[in-house]
């Protein structure tokens, strides 16, 4: 038996391209080499001197055209390193016979084709793929020396049935004929491999490696056996150019074909199982019909005899030991999987599509008291409730519309001891898998999970949720209280495990699955409840690295859930830390909900441990919402003003208030850092009215008469109603006109109520202009800009990115700008930063630029004389731009 390597061919190819063959193109370039072949042979019948020049002509044309085909060929073969080195044992074993043309007599210059027939074993060598043969360095070797023996074999019975007693050779031309026929016998016994080892598409390929270099053999034959022009000679030149056409013939047909491989190649090769047996048999064969004939055995036909059967039985032992060591792994493998299963507390259960249990793991006599031996074999119905079994054949019968996925279903299954369980099971439909072919079932009994018309037991009511069963958040509490004051604690962590996208009511289908999910992803020890709404929490016994482990698996388990109505999309998050004695439940509690919310600022599926780090970040942000009630009456509250330059006037026509904050501890807070903290409640709204006021009447009071100012509005401002009254005080005081203010929000705040909507036409109608803030960062919605009251769009810094290398982000800038000037609204790009930048902004055609570039944001001291490009009060005009409206 053939094991290895062997046992699938299509791996031990170059793998990346599977060669493909053409069966009509292959015979008609088979024809066209069989007829320059018969061309050659029919040089012959030219009268006087012209038959020898013409057939040595059309040999060397026939090489001409060969290096040209191979050379183009080759580039876009399936192979193209094999048949470079293809070109250049061509050229080399040519340029042999020529050079030992000019210096020894004829029937010795095939001496120098020896070199070039090396080459093609390292021709046929680099078709292989390398990787997989080094697998089985031993089996192929085995095989090699077969084929190679059997070559030799066959050589020597031709020799001896034919010429070897005639003494038509001389002694060094028998020693040229030997040294070549062993030369391409490598090779023969190479491309021999490449059959035995190809994929059903390439063995074409690998049986048309091996007929060029059987007719490059009969070449080198007849041209050493030649001994002046004449027929030999011709069927030399013949043969020479047969071969040479066949390797054209193979390299065409060796095609890159990205097709998968059938199923039917893959499972093993049985030509290449019996391949090296039948060129053995072969050999010894010819080498008992060379006894019958001649009479007697050479010494060298024993040699080789004795050779190929220390071969053979090599071979045999290679086979063996690789079939032992194969069946080892399997063996393992299955205990590895037996193991497993062992140990799960689920049972699972395999049906095919009759729905009949094909098998079962052992702890299914945990749940319902049966021998798995008596159930492989049964229908799955006949333990199923009657009241069941129709609804449970259908369900499972449709699980392929979704093959791969999993689904749950609930069924009534009879105990041994005739009770009726409630088991749920997960199902997958993996028919389709070849390793399984069956639909595989995670059962778990779920009756006590099940309404009961018992009275409750009011301590479990107080502690347990009653939607999952699981322990709820007091007995989550209770339970680390205890453990936690045991002097010598065990390695125990905290996983706090946060689920997104929960309805806003218990769906109990839905909570259950998530908790049978969780159940099946926890190991023994490890201790599940419910923390609240969308949370849930594990006590893990081990290390941190354990926890970690434990909440990854939680959150991958986490996946789209099918309810009645479609399927939920769900995320998860999980926060982790350590217990010690050092730490009380509420500690402990709190490290976990502060982890938690780390990882849900990072993103779904993020697992965070709590660290140092974590707690002073957390500290510092307690300490900044706290300071930040009182950053404006201390007066640490300020406002800087970054200019937005007009390219085609050069000039500066408006500026962007924005707020900053010097903490006296931690110094220049970033808005990033503080705003967010500000919008978690109303002090944004007062921070917001108080820079409409600081920013209009710093512009009313400078020199620059038609310089716009442009500030930012939070949400939770504009959705108070109090908008408009703010911003009509704020005018009456600065004195400033209403066409110098524009209002910046965000494009979510345009999808709010109608009222929203509403403030901001009454807004507009008193000349304040309104500015879509970071427009392609939020909705992205086009409705809404028309019909609303709008007349700027920021373009976010976001657009900017790698505009200077990538087309579609300028095509995008481009479009943005399109956009505006379609619906006339001013564009303005924020964030630009470096000169080629600029450079692509203005060859866009955009007007208004707003970043580091330009200038950075300047102090109120500083708008009198600090702005870009802003001539004197006194000449000073009046400019259309963004803050009138102005489309770029």
């Amino acid at each position: 038996m053939t094991t290895g390597v062997l046992a699938a061919p299509a791996r031990a190819v170059t793998a990346p391209r599977h060669g493909g063959t053409a069966s009509p193109a292959i015979s008609r370039h088979l024809l066209l080499a069989a007829l320059a072949a018969l061309a050659t042979l029919a040089a012959g019948l030219l009268p006087g001197g012209l038959a020898v020049p013409v057939a040595v002509t059309l040999n060397f044309l026939a090489v001409a055209v060969v290096l040209v085909q191979l050379t183009r060929s080759g580039r876009t073969s399936a192979h193209p390193a094999g048949w470079r080195w293809y070109v250049v044992s061509v050229a080399v074993s040519t340029l042999g016979a020529l050079a030992l043309g000019a210096v020894l007599p004829m029937g010795q210059t095939a001496l120098g084709s020896v070199p070039g027939q090396l080459l093609v074993v390292v021709a046929v060598f680099r078709m292989l793929d390398r990787a997989p043969l080094r697998a089985a360095r031993a089996q192929l070797a085995t095989m090699l020396t077969l084929f190679v023996l059997a070559d030799l074999l066959t050589v020597h019975t031709v020799y001896r049935l034919t010429i070897g007693s005639s003494g038509v050779l001389s002694l060094p031309q028998t020693v040229a004929l030997f040294a070549l026929l062993a030369s391409i016998a490598l090779g023969t016994g190479l491309s021999l491999v490449f059959v035995a080892l190809a994929s059903v598409r390439q063995r074409t390929i690998g049986w048309l490696l091996f007929a060029a270099q059987v007719a490059t053999a009969l070449a080198g034959a007849f041209s050493s056996v030649a001994d002046g022009p004449g027929t030999v000679q011709y069927l030399a030149c013949a043969a020479s150019v047969l071969g040479l056409g066949l390797l054209v013939v193979a390299c065409r047909a060796d095609r890159p074909d990205d097709r998968p491989v059938p199923a039917d190649s893959q499972g093993g090769s049985t030509l290449g199982a019996l391949l090296p047996h039948c060129t053995a048999m072969a050999g010894g064969c010819l080498l008992l019909v060379s006894v019958l004939v001649t009479g007697r055995l050479t010494v060298f036909g024993t040699t080789l005899g004795i050779l190929g059967l220390g071969a053979l039985l090599a071979h045999q032992a290679v086979s063996w030991r690789t079939e032992q060591q194969l069946t080892t792994e399997l063996q393992r493998s299955e205990a590895y999987f037996r193991a497993l299963v062992r140990s799960s507390a689920d049972p699972v259960v395999i049906l095919d599509d009759q729905l009949t249990v094909r098998w079962v793991s052992p702890s299914i006599t945990d749940l319902l008291g049966l021998d798995p031996a008596l159930i492989v074999g049964g229908r799955m119905t006949d333990v199923v409730h009657p009241d069941d079994a129709a609804s449970v054949t259908t369900a499972l019968s449709a699980v392929s519309a979704e093959a791969g996925h999993s689904k749950t279903r609930n069924a009534r299954i009879r105990h041994a001891d005739g009770r009726w369980r409630l088991i749920q099971a997960q199902v997958r439909d993996l028919r389709s898998d070849p390793d399984v072919g069956g639909l595989v079932l995670y059962c778990r009994d779920v009756t006590a999970t099940a309404p009961a018309p018992t009275e409750p037991d009011l301590a479990a009511f107080t502690t347990t949720d009653p939607a999952t069963g699981l322990p709820n958040r007091s007995a989550l509490t209770t339970r680390l209280g205890a453990l936690l004051r045991d002097p010598a604690v065990p390695a125990t962590s905290l996983v706090l495990l946060g689920v997104d996208g929960l309805p806003g009511v218990d769906d109990l289908p839905v909570l259950r699955e998530l908790t049978t999910r969780f159940t099946r992803a926890l190991r023994g020890d490890d201790w599940l409840a419910r923390a609240g709404g969308a949370e849930f929490a594990v006590l893990v016994d081990g290390t941190i690295a354990d926890a970690e482990v434990v909440a990854t698996r939680l959150v991958a388990a986490v996946e789209p859930v099918a309810t009645g109505t479609g399927t939920l999309r769900l995320t998860a998050v999980a926060g982790i830390a350590s217990l010690g004695s050092d730490v009380d439940a509420g500690e402990g509690l709190r490290r976990g909900d502060l982890a938690l919310r780390s990882a849900r600022a990072a993103g779904p599926g993020r697992v965070r441990r709590h660290s140092d780090a974590l707690r002073i970040t957390q500290d510092r942000q307690e300490s900044l919402r706290t300071d930040l009630h009182r950053a404006l009456e201390l007066g640490q509250l300020r406002l800087v003003y970054q200019p937005v330059v007009d390219l085609a006037l050069h000039r500066t026509v408006s500026v962007e208030a924005l707020l900053r904050w010097r903490h006296p501890t931690y110094g220049e807070v970033s808005p990033a850092e503080f705003i967010p903290l500000a919008e978690e409640s109303a002090l944004i709204t007062e921070l917001s009215r108080w820079v409409l006021a600081e920013a209009m009447s710093t512009l009313a009071a400078g020199p620059h008469r038609d310089l716009g100012v442009a500030v930012n509005i939070s949400a939770r401002h504009v959705r108070s109603g109090e908008l408009v009254a703010d911003v009509l005080q704020a005018l009456e005081t600065s004195g400033l006109p209403a066409a110098r203010l524009v209002l910046e929000i965000t494009e979510s705040v345009l999808l709010d109520d109608a009222h929203v909507t509403d403030d901001l036409a009454t807004l507009r109608q008193l000349g304040v202009r309104i500015a879509v803030d970071d427009f392609g960062t939020g909705w992205s919605s086009l409705a809404y800009l028309v019909g609303l009251p709008i007349d700027v769009l920021k373009m976010d810094r976001a657009f900017l990115a790698d505009v200077e290398t990538d087309p579609q982000r300028r095509a995008l800038c481009s479009s943005v700008l399109h956009l505006g000037t379609s619906l006339g609204l001013a564009v303005i790009v924020e964030g630009v930063e470096t000169q080629p930048e600029l450079q692509l902004l203005r060859d866009m055609g955009h007007r208004f630029i707003q970043g580091f570039l330009l200038s950075r944001p300047l102090d109120a001291d500083a708008l009198a004389t600090g702005l870009p490009g802003i001539p004197g009060p006194r000449t000073a005009t009046r400019t259309a731009g963004p803050a009138d409206g102005t489309a770029s």
